[in-house]
């Protein structure tokens, strides 16, 4: 792989976290599919665990997704349609390992409200691998650590004109 070729790889994987956050925000989940290999694997326990009560609270799957579809029927079900959501990555640590393999570290921050409910404002890191298949790389594998998640009691949606 030449530089010029390392560099068009590091481009193409760096917009596969971005393009996963708009997308599950916008709840348009039949995108997801492109974005992941078939294998997918994605590891959210860091994500969902209480470390105060010591237990993962009532999440609809398990926090260990194997497999594409298990990988997005578990964001689906972690994105209800009452869920408003902001993420935001930023510029990411991308190591190209093979033709067709990669990891990356991605930093992000985001904000889930559910309103009258709660908010919730984190940030933490996305240790990816990726894969090229058919000439695209896609996300292999992802494993969310969160470093600091706070919480809100979420005031009732108003009209801020």
């Amino acid at each position: 792989m030449t530089d010029i070729e390392k560099l068009l790889a590091i481009e193409e994987i760096r917009q596969l976290r971005p393009r996963y956050f708009r997308v599950i925000d916008a709840k348009q989940f039949d995108e997801l599919e492109d974005l992941f290999t078939p294998d997918a694997c994605f590891d959210s326990r860091e994500a969902v665990y209480d470390p105060i009560k010591g237990q993962y609270p009532g999440f609809p799957v398990s926090p260990v997704s194997k497999g594409r579809d298990e990988v997005i029927k578990g964001i689906i079900a972690g994105m209800p349609d009452t869920l408003q959501s902001c993420h935001m990555g930023n510029t990411g640590e991308i190591e190209i390992l093979s033709d067709t393999t990669a990891r990356g570290i991605i930093p992000f921050s985001d904000r889930l409200i559910i309103p009258g409910v709660l908010a919730t404002a984190g940030y933490g890191y996305y240790y990816d691998e990726y894969e090229k298949l058919d000439g695209k790389w896609r996300i292999k594998s992802g494993t969310l650590k969160r470093k600091r998640c706070l919480l809100y009691t979420s005031p009732s949606p108003r009209d801020c004109s």
